[in-house]
């Protein structure tokens, strides 16, 4: 299952480089939020990546296969969030959460949703 082991990869390794350099990725991510065509390309890519991963995983169960379509589902919906809201309330919602707190408890859920589908993936568990 491709998608298992893309995403699974994928989170393991975000995951690990956000817990271990999280204060090096913290002021990143509040220049991202300060520049609107920056983030108006990452919105269409978001949307663009949730579709296609909805359109190949529409039915979200409890099964690997749900997991990849609610990964789908987020991507896209936080895609249209950014679009459609004022670029000021997505500000205060990104610093909201740009804080040391957030990015250990994220790269740890990431490293435990990686493990498992990629896990899944190949054929591991």
């Amino acid at each position: 299952m491709l998608l298992a082991q893309l995403l699974g990869l994928y989170f393991i390794i975000v995951g690990v480089i956000v817990l271990y350099r999280r204060k090096s990725i913290m002021p990143a991510l509040s220049q991202l939020v300060a520049n609107r065509a920056l983030l108006l390309v990452i919105a269409l890519v978001e949307i663009l990546a949730g579709l296609s991963v909805i359109l190949t995983y529409p039915t979200i169960e409890a099964s690997v296969e749900g997991v990849i379509a609610v990964i789908g589902w987020v991507l896209a919906i936080e895609g249209v969030l950014y679009l459609a809201m004022p670029f000021r309330v997505v500000q205060r919602f990104v610093r909201k959460f740009n804080n040391e707190t957030w990015y250990g408890t994220g790269g740890a859920i990431a490293v435990l949703l990686g493990g498992y589908l990629a896990g899944i993936g190949f054929g591991i568990l």
